[in-house]
């Protein structure tokens, strides 16, 4: 059996009641309940309630009435179309009936029962299109949760009321630990899965006047209103994490996943909606630091850091322009022979103000703001530049060693630019190398892996920088362009000081060399550290106790010095042969 659909009419005239229900009755026998109500506060929640399907609003004894309730109509998002109805045509009200609000605008004196039934079906079809349109643009297709749109839309409202009642909300950004693994290792389909259950499970620890949203990927926000103190929010946290922690069962795998959650509070942490989210985002970053999952409030200290980086961002935009930024060239030696084989190109920028800052205090920025393209071609052509001008200069023909970011690999057109570069520089590829660090070759390794196969037929080499600080596999390793593995600099502070590391950096050397890989380690600053890495068969060493890095004209003397100009031998690296450098 159909159900009747509920007609909500706002006016006074019950004769007016009698007369619409014999035409609904007329045109569509049973299918319409139509109930009465005065056009005051109690008839408006009733109408915004939801319980009817359609309202009838009586424009006549009481004009302004109707308006104030076709205002709150529009104002307030009602859920259900309203049809303005008068007793005789109203030129007016027939221009300003739509615009102000109404789903239509009847005069009784000029329809019939069918055009009225109608109207009504076609005001109720049309709000369920627009709902669904406003559902697709405004929900995850996913989890049917809202998307970043609406909820940006929600969080710039709770701004509005905060700041006008004077009360304090809090937002939370979550991450899913490990998501990736679960994609790499069980599908998408599974994947997908996993990001619903935890929609499900973070939807049932919310409050009604709490929202939450998926803002793309595996991340999620929550907006959770009125809140009376931090230590609601912490627990609150520790809830979440503990949901999303325990085990899922998803077409027969037992999967779990753990969380980082940042929280940002109003007005603490910011008052507009793009500052909040940057400090949840920032303190959700924090977490993710420390072990397992965790939670991190947004602090005055995070704020200052944030103030800091906006303020550099903006340097470092001018400081492209005005040319601020500059190499300078550590060597790297050959164990074997004690020549110079390599130079690492190392980013450093003249800031006016805080003076010499190197490649860490600014490279994270570039990257967020997109300036790490521009930078980084720059990089490579320079180095290219410079690497061809030292042929010129010296006689000598050495490797050019570039870190890149791994964002420079979301470039579509970077391999085609590379080759560019290489042509309009004249240098030979094969004096190329590119440097990747572990943790930023396994967390875009299928983008990097589509890039360093064309280039690796250029003759361009890479090596893996600060091996062991990652989690690279085995076989990524062995089956992508990788040439050598560069040991970080900081297994070297406490080499000689623990038997531990030694035996760290000592399986390191034996496992790359058994993977067929150039050994190369960083951070040599004292003579015993050297002769250490020389007796367990380092190939190459690098460090400020053998060369310090140097801009190019001094880089120049340097080579020199080092008697390499014309092929000369020189002895093979030992601590008493420690180059002039």
């Amino acid at each position: 059996m159909t159900s009747c659909t509920r007609v909500l009419l706002l006016g006074d005239d019950e004769s007016l009641v009698q007369h619409l229900h014999k035409w609904l009755e007329a045109a569509a026998p049973g299918c319409y309940q139509l109930v009465a109500h005065h056009p005051d506060e109690d008839g408006l929640a009733a109408l915004l309630g939801g319980d009817y399907a359609v309202g009838l609003l009586l424009f006549a004894d009481q004009p302004s009435a109707a308006q104030h309730v076709l205002t709150a109509v529009k104002n307030q998002f009602c859920p259900v179309p309203v049809v303005a109805l008068s007793y005789t045509m109203d030129l007016a009200l027939d221009r300003e009936a739509v615009p102000c609000g109404a789903a239509d605008y009847l005069a009784l004196d000029s329809i019939s029962e069918v055009l009225l039934e109608r109207s009504l079906r076609y005001a109720i079809e049309r709000k369920r299109t627009e709902q669904n349109l406003a559902r697709l643009a405004h929900h995850d297709p996913l989890t049917d949760i809202p998307n970043r749109v609406l909820f940006r839309d929600r969080l710039e409202n709770a701004i509005r009321v905060a700041a006008r009642d004077r009360t304090r909300f809090a937002l939370m950004f979550i991450d899913l630990d490990d998501f990736k693994v679960v994609n790499d290792r069980y599908g998408h389909d599974i994947g997908d899965s996993l990001i619903r259950f935890c929609a499900g499970r973070l939807q049932k620890l919310l409050r009604r006047s709490d929202s939450m949203a998926r803002m793309g990927g595996d991340e999620f926000t929550l907006l959770l209103l009125n809140v009376e103190s931090s230590s609601n929010i912490a627990h609150l946290a520790v809830k979440i994490i503990e949901q999303i922690s325990a085990p899922y069962e998803i077409n027969g795998y037992q999967l779990s996943v753990g969380c980082s959650v940042g929280v940002a509070s109003y007005p603490e942490a910011g008052r507009s909606a793009d500052a909040l989210l940057k400090s949840a985002d920032l303190a959700m970053y924090q977490a993710k630091q420390l072990e397992g999952s965790n939670f991190r409030f947004f602090t005055e200290e995070m704020n200052r850091d944030v103030r800091y980086r906006m303020s550099l961002e903006e340097d470092l935009r001018r400081a492209v322009e005005n040319r601020e930024l500059y190499l300078e060239y550590q060597p790297r030696f050959a164990v074997s022979s004690g020549k110079v084989v390599a130079l690492e190109a190392l980013l450093r920028w003249n800031h006016p103000q805080k003076g010499i800052l190197s490649a860490p205090n600014f490279i994270s920025i570039a990257e967020d703001t997109g300036l790490i393209f521009a930078i980084g071609y720059w990089a490579v052509r320079q180095a290219c530049d410079h690497l061809q001008q030292l042929k010129r200069d010296c006689g000598v023909e050495l490797k050019m060693a570039v870190r890149l970011s791994a964002r420079q690999f979301r470039d579509d057109a970077m391999v085609q630019t590379m080759a560019n570069i290489f042509a309009e520089t004249g240098v030979n590829p094969k004096c190329i190398e590119f440097e990747l660090t572990e943790t930023a070759l396994m967390e875009n390794i299928e983008m990097v892996s589509l890039c360093m196969r064309p280039l690796s037929y250029f003759g361009v080499t890479f090596t893996l920088d600060d091996f062991g600080t990652g989690s690279s596999s085995f076989l990524h390793l062995q089956r992508l362009p990788i040439a050598a593995l560069k040991i970080d600099s900081q297994f070297m502070a406490d080499l000689l000081r623990r038997r531990s590391e030694r035996r760290l950096v000592a399986a390191m050397i034996n496992l790359a060399h058994n993977l067929g890989k150039v050994v190369i380690v960083e951070g040599v600053e004292s003579a015993r550290q050297l002769q250490w890495l020389v007796d367990e068969g380092c190939d190459q060493l690098q460090g400020h106790y053998l060369g310090a890095p140097a801009v190019y004209s001094k880089l120049v003397d340097s080579i020199r010095s080092l008697h390499l100009v014309g092929g000369k031998p020189s002895r093979a690296l030992k601590p008493d042969a420690k180059p002039k450098a």
